[in-house]
């Protein structure tokens, strides 16, 4: 008999990819800007591509390599890994939930209509979403100014563009903090100082002395002229 495989450890498992997200999220960018700055290819962009940073200079020759490296390239990317991933998910949702529903055929038409419109299913559709929404106008502008089109200064893209840069982290706050009933309640109760409301049972007082019983309870003490004479 062969010997069984070794599996990896849950929490082994969990501990590699926080391992590998850390180095994607933080070594890839810091390896980025060191090498710009060392080949002094950072420089005033003059708000065209990041708003309100002096980044990628305009005047180098390879400028487009470096914006598409400091940002648009990933940007791009993500236009098209998050849809992506979002299909896949849900590929996998409905096969879990089709093998459930086989191991548990009670299940009925209404919970299944429920499922596929949960308020998870509707998060996760707004995830590709929102950050199509938010940073398309960052995209929009690149292509001007690679065209070299004067609304590339327009207020009408900037403005969304310095919005949409730096609200992912308030549009992912709203999305699973405020708009989940269950932290909401809790933050709120929190900021407001209110008082968690005690459970029912707790509100009818203290438990009172309970009356004898009529079979006679072994801990009860009865009377002796109450006993029946023969």
């Amino acid at each position: 008999m062969c010997p069984p495989k070794a599996q990896i450890p849950f929490q082994t498992l969990l501990q590699s990819v926080a391992v590998c997200s850390l180095f994607l999220s933080w070594g890839v960018p810091l390896a980025i800007t060191v090498a710009a700055v060392i080949l002094k290819k950072i420089g005033y962009d003059a708000s065209d591509v990041s708003v309100g940073w002096c980044w990628i200079d305009l005047e180098a020759k390879d400028r487009v390599l470096w914006m598409l490296l400091t940002g648009k390239l990933w940007e791009l990317l993500a236009y098209v890994m998050l849809p992506v991933l979002y299909l896949l998910i849900r590929k996998h949702i409905n096969r879990a939930h089709q093998a459930l529903s086989e191991y548990r055929p009670i299940l009925s038409e209404a919970h299944r209509l429920q499922h596929h419109s949960s308020m998870a299913d509707k998060k996760l559709v707004l995830i590709p979403v929102i950050f199509i929404c938010l940073r398309v106008w960052s995209t929009v502008r690149f292509v001007l100014t690679l065209c070299g089109s004067p609304a590339v200064r327009a207020p009408v893209l900037v403005v969304p563009q310095g919005i949409g840069n730096t609200f992912q982290g308030g549009a992912n706050c709203i999305m699973f903090v405020l708009c989940t009933r269950a932290v909401r309640t809790r933050l709120f109760s929190l900021c407001c100082c209110c008082p968690t409301p005690p459970p029912a049972g707790s509100l009818a007082g203290p438990p009172e002395a309970s009356a004898p019983s009529r079979t006679g309870d072994s801990g009860a003490q009865v009377d002796p002229d109450e006993l029946p004479h023969t």
